[in-house]
């Protein structure tokens, strides 16, 4: 179980032959983040019910494994992840970049969450880094928490917004170069996800979507921010640079492409009495959650299993891009 002091992060194994690891200059996928990322943690210490307790009964906020898993198999290496995802059904956000700046909502043991930075220095590297540091691939995906809790969607001039991204650029960055300083070869950052065209948006900010590509743009800077932080490092070389955010993007565009037909303003877990709520629909089927495959979104900002599966494709082929491969 993790908790802010120390940490027992979940681990799993790679189902890919072992013979394609060894195209690559690491052994580990050692991850941090937040809901996007959590494969138990976060489900485990909220008290979801069941035995095992978790939340769709893989352990994950979605219908299935994460991307951070799909791309631990893709890599043939074995995944350690130290991420912490949301409690109460979502309702109080999970890990930030740090607690110091956005404390997270959800609590455990009387403390918010580790956030990123916590997962990273006082958990993974605390007292010393592992022996393994200097064989892994670090894995940092977050800022989606933070975002909501320090950005204005409706007026882009708000100062609160410029505050915002150049917190968010140098606090990842901060995490990215401590990582490097302790061991690390190399560390794969994903940029800001597009939280603007999740249902979470028009469910509970605008519904009338007026804000929508304001807090978009808003993304959009900050995500520029976080690029052009970690390419002015001295540990530039080292920073594997992902921008999930216009993939996802271009996957929403393109959708129907992948099977994913159902409309992109449908999901399948949240309020009943929302029309475009469809968990009779997603749960249909020959196997449980076989009718999820059709759709893009599983709750108000989670992405389907079968989205994450394309992300860690993609991240794939970006990490083998990186080494030549």
């Amino acid at each position: 179980m993790t908790n802010v002091a120390s940490a027992t992060p979940i681990q799993s194994y790679a189902s890919t032959p072992l013979s394609i690891q060894a195209e690559y200059p690491f052994s580990e996928l050692v991850a941090f983040g937040d809901e996007l990322t959590d494969n138990g943690n976060g489900s485990y210490a909220h008290g979801i019910t069941g035995d095992p307790a978790n939340v769709y009964s893989f352990g994950t906020w979605t219908n299935g494994p994460v991307a951070v898993q799909y791309l631990a198999s893709l890599l043939g290496v074995p995944l350690t992840d130290y991420a912490f995802g949301s409690a109460n059904g979502g309702g109080q956000f999970g890990a930030t970049v740090n607690n110091a700046y956005t404390a997270a909502d959800a609590q455990w043991n009387g403390q918010p969450v580790p956030s990123v930075h916590e997962q990273i220095v006082k958990n993974y590297t605390h007292p010393s880094p592992p022996e393994s540091i200097k064989d892994s691939l670090q894995f940092i995906w977050t800022g989606e928490n933070d975002l909501s809790a320090h950005t204005d969607a409706f007026w882009e001039g708000d100062p609160r917004n410029a505050e915002f991204i150049g917190n968010i650029s140098h606090r990842i960055t901060w995490n990215a170069e401590w990582l490097i300083e302790h061991g690390a070869p190399y560390v794969f950052v994903a940029n800001i996800y597009p939280k603007h065209r999740a249902p979470v948006t028009t469910t509970y900010l605008c519904p009338d979507g007026g804000c929508i590509d304001t807090w978009g743009s808003i993304i959009e800077s900050a995500n520029s921010a976080i690029e052009a932080k970690l390419s002015a490092s001295k540990y530039a070389s080292k920073f594997i640079y992902y921008d999930v955010y216009s993939f996802m993007v271009n996957l929403m565009e393109n959708k129907d492409r992948y099977g994913l037909t159902e409309s992109l303003s449908s999901y399948c877990d949240g309020d009943a009495n929302d029309p475009n709520q469809k968990w009779d629909t997603c749960i249909a089927g020959s196997y449980v959650w076989e009718g999820a495959e059709k759709f893009f979104w599983m709750n108000y900002i989670q992405p389907t299993t079968h989205v994450h599966k394309l992300i860690a494709q993609d991240m794939q082929a970006t990490i083998a891009r990186f080494f030549g491969l």
